[in-house]
């Protein structure tokens, strides 16, 4: 029976339609009965069955159709050879009143797939290739297992953690190899108990120590199928980590060695070495404050010795074990001032470090933070520096959160802040927070009680450092009495030096010291206080009065110039004619800062 006589039987659609579908299916249709003959075939189905009657497994096909309509079951995907060429054929009953009366048949040739499947085979061994290079060449070992912990597969490399190639390990249960301590503990068995990613540190019978992380892998229903291991080798690591420590250890003890050594140096250098009742006074002060975190504030002239009285307190205070960091705040720029006393975050300007930078603050945490000079820190820092003295945290350059400091702060200065508070250069709230506890440090013209024993101790110093045995003579020690030390203690332990490296005999007589401080002997000095009350001129030898006169007059000059702010008040406070301020300002060639203070005027 042809497909136009189907058609013209049942007529369900078109002939003309049916046996276009049917010729374009891309498979042989053919339609059998229960003698094995073809009653129906498209063009392809009529091609095959022509041929496969012509085989020696005709025979074999009609056998088998036999079966398909007897059992009733469907024939699925069997190979069947014709002319050389493999298909699959299909069968399946078709019933007529539930009676199966003839079979339909499929014939699929699978040799069209080949080139396509040669092509997905090939990819598939290139993928496997590239996934056993990773495998062996991964900086980490690779370990797979299954859901039981038997293993699946191992890098190479795996013999020098382990002591074993992977031939040995692949198929062994990761529960035998914990056993037998080849390695302990296991990740895979403790990933598997947990359910979840672990990272140990394991231990190889090979002496090896590992850090293990262990993944388990599952499927769309949750269930683990796989565990990978990834381990990777530290015993250097480890073996680095010691020597690091053992020299972390030894340059700690060098450390503490020159610490201790600096300290010593220290103490010599900075004792306060004193006779006067004023001094005296002094160290009691100290000592009564060292072991307290109130705020200090040293003043006094020049070279007085704030610094040695602030190593003091930091030294007698529960501080002495952490830092004492110095600075002077007229030595630095004000452009850097503030990224050294509060650090800054990475990226806050053009040029910062990347990795930001701590300040100061930070640095003397557990310490002392002493700053020198602090009458000329900028107005614009003094604001900060309030809120760390009220708060006890600072916040850095570019930084977005405060952090919390524990700092004790010394501060100093030569300079009246009386007059800097009145003149708008210095913050009253900032001047009473850091005066909580004031040293007033005197001249050393103020205590001459004080001039000897110095003198000896800075002798006994230097000479002990340059190998030396200078002394003094009567007439020599009563010339360093008599000067007026302008230069306060810095002077006098310079001059000391000078004598002992210079000298050349190991007795210095009066002749022989008048040559170190000769040209300074008849120096005018104005000595005064923030109040003026103390204000005054000392001249210790006879000079030309009109020396005496110009000496005077600037230095008067200077004071009204810090006390006042223009020229009129400068005027009235010296009661004179604004104009002769001016005249004499012009005459000894004088100018007035922007801090009040008066400089030579630069050409």
């Amino acid at each position: 029976m042809s497909a136009s006589e189907i058609c013209a039987n049942s007529n369900p659609i078109p002939c003309d339609l049916a046996t276009s579908i049917l010729e374009a299916i891309p498979s042989a249709l053919c339609v059998i009965d229960q003698c094995g003959s073809l009653v129906y075939g498209n063009a392809m189905g009529f091609d095959i069955y022509s041929r496969l009657s012509r085989t020696d497994e005709s025979n074999l096909v009609l056998n088998e159709i036999k079966q398909v309509l007897k059992q009733g079951k469907t024939l699925i995907a069997h190979p069947l050879t014709i002319d050389g060429k493999v298909y699959v054929v299909t069968a399946s009953p078709i019933y007529h009143n539930n009676v199966a009366t003839a079979i339909f048949a499929t014939f699929e040739e699978v040799s069209i797939y080949r080139s396509l499947f040669d092509v997905e085979f090939e990819s598939f061994q290139t993928t496997i290739d590239d996934l056993q290079t990773i495998f062996d060449n991964s900086y980490d070992v690779l370990y797979v297992t299954d859901r039981n912990g038997r293993t699946l597969r191992v890098s190479s490399a795996c013999e020098i953690l382990w002591g074993k190639k992977p031939e040995e390990l692949i198929g062994r249960t990761v529960y035998e190899l914990e056993e037998e301590g080849v390695y302990r503990p296991s990740a895979t068995r403790l990933a598997l108990e947990r359910g979840k990613k672990v990272q140990i540190v394991q231990q190889t019978r090979t002496g090896r120590r590992l850090m293990v992380v262990s993944t388990p892998i599952r499927d769309k229903y949750g269930n683990i199928v796989r565990v990978v291991n990834a381990s990777r080798d530290i015993t250097e690591i480890q073996e680095l980590e010691q020597e690091i420590n053992q020299l972390k250890s030894l340059t700690e003890g060098y450390r503490k060695q020159l610490t201790e050594v600096q300290r010593n140096r220290a103490r010599e250098e900075n004792l306060l070495i004193y006779s006067s009742k004023a001094m005296s006074n002094i160290v009691y002060t100290i000592e009564k404050v060292a072991s307290v975190d109130s705020t200090v504030l040293i003043t006094g002239e020049s070279g007085v010795g704030k610094e040695v009285v602030a190593n003091c307190i930091h030294q007698l205070s529960p501080r002495s074990n952490g830092p004492i960091i110095k600075l002077n705040c007229a030595a630095i720029p004000e452009s850097l001032l503030e990224s050294e006393l509060f650090g800054y975050e990475e990226g806050a300007f053009t040029g910062a470090s990347r990795h930001g930078k701590a300040g100061l603050f930070e640095l003397a945490s557990g310490g002392t933070l002493f700053l020198d000079e602090i009458g000329d820190m900028p107005l614009g820092l003094q604001a900060k520096l309030l809120r760390v003295l009220q708060d006890g945290e600072l916040m850095r350059i570019g930084g977005r959160k405060p952090i919390k400091v524990n700092v004790r702060i010394i501060a100093a200065t030569n300079q009246m802040m009386g007059n800097l508070i009145q003149n708008g250069l210095f913050r009253k709230d900032l001047y009473y927070r850091l005066n909580v506890i004031p040293i007033t440090i005197p001249p050393l013209r103020k205590r001459k009680e004080d001039i000897i024993p110095l003198v000896r101790h800075f002798l006994e110093l230097f000479n002990k450092r340059y190998g030396k045995q200078i002394s003094l003579s009567t007439g020599a020690l009563r010339i360093l009495m008599d000067y007026s030390w302008p230069g306060n203690v810095r002077e006098l332990q310079n001059v000391i030096e000078r004598v002992v490296v210079t000298a050349d005999t190991n007795q210095v007589d009066e002749q022989d010291l008048s040559m170190y401080i000769g040209e300074r002997h008849t120096e005018v000095q104005l000595y005064y206080d923030d109040s003026f009350t103390n204000a005054g001129l000392f001249v210790n030898e006879i000079m030309p009065l009109k020396d005496v006169v110009r000496k005077a007059e600037m230095y008067m000059i200077g004071m009204a110039a810090q006390r006042c702010r223009t020229l009129a008040e400068m005027a009235a406070l010296l009661q004179v004619d604004q104009s002769t301020i001016s005249r004499k300002m012009k005459k000894y060639k004088l100018s007035i800062l922007q801090n009040g203070r008066v400089s030579p005027t630069r050409s």
